[in-house]
């Protein structure tokens, strides 16, 4: 198999960066066509036209397009501040014409209906929200709620130039007449929407003492609401602005001016310029930050150093004309001097200088990179082999490859689509170029490894080879030649039921009557494919009563048809072989078990008699030590040979259920108490202390006491010849549901191993098994033997759970009713 050599590994790296570089430059020219610029009122678009390229930034389209916007947002401003302020300063008890400001956008009927509010309750209410009443009035409820004469408003002066100017009209001090004019008609009963009053006007007075009609009233109702949230969301906007536009905050300055009734009100960021400005030639202060506009209508003058028309700033006044009258000056100028503040303009200009000067000189060079990447892209093509053999699949390969490239590609519509919801914030245009050459870095992976990889198996002639569509097809071809093979199944299915289908479709052509004979034969292959089920089905019956241990069940051959009678007897067959097998074995297991009951029986007689004479010769006076040794020795080794004796005979009895078993109603929290009483002296002999806790009193279960004393005593008797001497014995008594549900009682014992446990929790439950592999203890090995299938045999359960030298086990009975 060969492999990429060192120089193609390099090759490849290139062509990634190559291919990441053009996608940053491509981005990058893209980019700077459309910027985002943070504004007062959020980020904008901008597009760097190439006309700017050897342009000056104040002198480009880019810083004539944020002016506008800013020109635009300051003209705004001042049109709320007009409504807000009173000398230039926030004014909350300034007063409000609720007619006037909803209608300020055109021109009012000499005489009209209206309410004054102070700004602060107007904003007030608009906060807690306009609460409206449904209530049923008579004639007589109308006219006690209503006034009985309608207030109406008469301004004196309502002649300002612009022609819709009711508004700054309004505002003027002791332009207004109020008088009233009593009801014409009488005011209706019915249902009608009252506003709760949350505010009086200014003269202490609800909507409804200065109307004498329904259609009056919620004509003023609708006026005061419309009023009082637009006032609040000129409020909030107010705000930004403000603050946006302070002399600290944004490099544009501005002085506007405007007289009304000979009256001049000043708005302005400048401090120096709020106060008495006699002897201060402002055009020429202006002029000094740099870029500057000057507009005054009624002298017609219009100076400016920027691209920005007089009808640009014409329209934009023309928007606002209920408060700008033709009486106004406009100075406006950016501070062009190293922009000491950061604001759209300095961002502006910032993006200017990083992208307009070096569009050119990137794309020059994106092209001359994609030049590289072509060639390196044939070089290598041609090469002998580009990427290591693989064994991979030739599908799973390209597979791999494509979600790699689809990665960047996704990642790409992820990031298009949050830029159109508007997310601008959090998908910043300026970054992606380093996104777009991460991106097709990514992309190339994957593309290469797609092309090169499919080039290199049809080098090697593998393409095909490792496909897994040429192993599905060999597969099923392997499949046909295979299910072909079986002749005799083919010949006994398909054939009988392509000719079925052939009759059927020959009947049907006949008409009617073909029809009925048709469905007459379907009738009798419904009946036979029954039968054959039916038979079927006694025969799976009688496979699960074998397969439960009913081996001399058979299955009744006289009512079976066809082949079902040769499977039927082979099923036969089978439990006549398993019931051999059974007898085989039972009697092996007897044969077993009687063996070792005569042999231990044999073996006891003599070994009898040897205690017997050994129990004599220790009480004769023997004055040699060596001989009273001895005399030890052979008492030890016949007590031991007696004991391994005796539970091999118990053993013996137990597997092969030569025992009887009475159960009746045991306290086994007593037992363990008595139990650990007589172990008393082993326990402390063998440096052990046992702890017995028992989660109640009194525990009975359902167990022959004669054997559970065995299992305990062989558990206990086990404890004391192989637990860690110095160490606890935790003994516990408990009691829980079983995975039945069926209540049981659970004693557990567990102690800390003197040996290492070199054996399974399921080994040392056999026979002749014993932890201590020297075995240099006493035991036969037969204890915990003896003790799990006693406890099986009375309806318990027995466990053993080994945790490194951590020794346990747990018995469980069912809890006695």
């Amino acid at each position: 198999m060969l492999k990429k050599p060192i120089n193609f590994k390099i090759l490849i790296l290139v062509q990634h960066v190559l291919a990441a570089f053009v996608a940053f430059a491509l981005v990058f020219v893209f980019a700077g066509t459309s910027i985002i610029i943070s504004g007062a009122k959020g980020d904008y678009s901008y597009t760097l036209y190439e006309s700017d390229r050897n342009r000056a930034y104040e002198d480009s389209y880019l810083f004539n397009n944020i002016l506008g916007n800013n020109l635009a947002d300051v003209i705004r401003l001042i049109a709320i501040r007009s409504q807000l302020e009173t000398a230039g300063e926030y004014d909350s008890e300034k007063t409000i014409d609720v007619t006037a400001y909803v209608n300020r956008g055109t021109t009012l009927p000499g005489d009209y209906v209206t309410a004054v509010y102070t700004v602060a309750d107007l904003l007030k209410w608009a906060q807690s929200g306009f609460t409206y009443e449904t209530r049923n009035f008579t004639e007589e409820e109308s006219r006690s709620f209503l006034s009985e004469r309608t207030t109406y408003t008469h301004l004196k002066n309502n002649l300002m130039s612009g022609g819709m100017n009711s508004y700054l009209s309004s505002g003027l001090s002791d332009n207004s007449v109020a008088f009233t004019v009593s009801g014409n008609s009488i005011p209706s009963g019915g249902t009608h929407n009252i506003l709760v009053s949350r505010y009086q006007t200014t003269d202490g007075r609800n909507i409804e003492d200065l109307v004498s009609n329904w259609e009056e009233y919620s004509l003023l109702c609708s006026n005061v609401e419309e009023a009082a949230k637009t006032l609040l969301y000129n409020f909030e906007e107010y705000g930004k602005l403000l603050s946006y536009y302070g002399y600290q905050s944004s490099n544009l300055r501005y002085y506007i001016s405007r007289t009304i009734n000979g009256s001049t009100s000043v708005y302005t960021n400048i401090s120096e310029l709020s106060g008495e400005t006699t002897g201060i030639d402002i055009k020429s202060v202006f002029e000094a930050y740099g870029r500057y506009i000057y507009y005054c209508p009624y002298e017609l003058k219009y100076e400016t150093n920027t691209l920005i028309k007089e009808n640009v700033v014409r329209s934009f006044l023309k928007t606002y004309s209920y408060a700008y009258p033709d009486q106004i000056k406009v100075y406006v100028a950016v501070d062009t001097i190293g922009y000491p503040c950061s604001d759209d303009f300095y961002q502006g200009k910032s993006s200017f200088t990083k992208y307009m000067p070096y569009r050119t000189q990137i794309l020059i060079l994106c092209f001359v990179a994609a030049f590289i990447y072509i060639l390196l892209f044939i070089i290598t093509l041609k090469s002998p082999l580009v990427v290591s053999g693989s064994s991979i699949k030739t599908e799973i390969a390209c597979l791999k490859n494509i979600i790699i490239m689809a990665v960047p590609l996704g990642a790409f519509v992820m990031a298009s689509v949050l830029t159109q919801m508007s997310y601008m914030k959090m998908i910043r245009l300026e970054n992606f170029p380093v996104y777009a050459a991460l991106g097709a870095f990514v992309f190339n992976v994957g593309f290469l490894g797609l092309i090169y990889g499919i080039a290199d198996k049809v080098k090697e002639k593998s393409l095909w080879k490792d496909s897994i569509l040429r192993m599905l097809i060999i597969g099923a071809k392997n499949l046909i030649l295979t299910t072909t093979d079986n002749g005799n199944v083919i010949i006994r299915t398909w054939i009988p039921y392509i000719f079925f289908v052939v009759i059927n479709l020959c009947l049907f052509k006949i008409g009617l009557a073909g029809i009925v004979i048709a469905a007459f034969l379907d009738i009798l292959i419904g009946i036979y494919l029954y039968r054959q089920n039916l038979d079927r089905d006694s025969i799976i019956k009688v496979i699960e009563r074998i397969k439960n241990g009913d081996v001399k069940s058979k299955v009744d051959v006289s009512s079976l048809h066809s082949d079902n009678i040769a499977l039927a007897e082979a099923v036969n067959s089978i439990g006549e072989g398993i019931e051999k097998a059974v007898d085989t074995s039972m009697k092996d297991e007897k044969l077993k078990a009687d063996l070792i009951t005569n042999v231990s029986h044999d073996i006891k007689t003599p070994l009898t008699s040897i205690i017997n004479y050994v129990d004599l010769i220790k009480r004769e006076d023997i004055g040699n030590e060596r001989v009273i040794e001895y005399v030890n020795i052979l008492d030890q080794k016949s007590q031991k040979l007696k004991k391994l004796t005796e539970d091999l005979v118990e053993a013996s009895k137990i597997s092969s259920g030569n025992i009887s078993i009475e159960l009746s109603k045991i306290d086994f929290v007593e037992l363990i108490n008595q139990t650990i009483g007589e172990f008393f002296e082993k326990f402390e002999k063998s440096g052990l202390t046992p702890i017995f806790k028992a989660n109640e009193k009194n525990i009975s279960i359902v167990a022959d006491a004669r054997h559970l004393w065995r299992v305990l005593e062989n558990l206990f008797n086990n404890t004391c010849k192989y637990a860690f001497p110095g160490t606890r014995v935790y003994l516990e008594m408990y009691t829980a549901e079983d995975k039945e549900g069926k209540k049981k009682a659970f004693f557990s014992i567990k102690n800390i191993s003197a040996k290492e446990l070199n054996v399974s929790a399921e080994e040392l439950t056999k026979k002749f098994i014993r932890g201590d592999e020297s075995r240099t203890t006493e035991g036969s090995g037969l204890g915990l033997s003896i003790a799990k299938n006693l406890t099986i045999a009375q309806g318990g359960t027995f466990d053993i759970r080994l945790d490194g030298d951590l020794f346990k086990v747990i018995i469980g009975f069912d809890i006695a009713e």
